[in-house]
């Protein structure tokens, strides 16, 4: 490949360019993660008190009482 004046000009001037859109792409990106935790909806209970199944709060999910557990036919 030749290198002339007009391929290191383009190059030198494509340079900061590519900074600039760099810089923005993570500006975007770190406002996505907050926007991701901002919109999370919080925690209600634990695995111990809550059945992952239905939600419910009287029974854990592998409690045969479960409406939601899959029962054989």
């Amino acid at each position: 490949m030749h290198l002339s004046r007009r391929r290191l000009l383009v190059t030198a001037a494509a340079v900061p360019a590519v900074l600039v859109a760099d810089r923005g792409i993570r500006a975007v990106i770190d406002g996505a993660r907050a926007a991701a935790g901002a919109l999370r909806p919080p925690a209600f209970g634990t695995s111990a008190t809550r059945c992952a199944l239905c939600g419910a709060t009287d029974h854990a999910m592998l409690d045969p009482r479960c409406p939601a557990a899959k029962s054989v036919v």
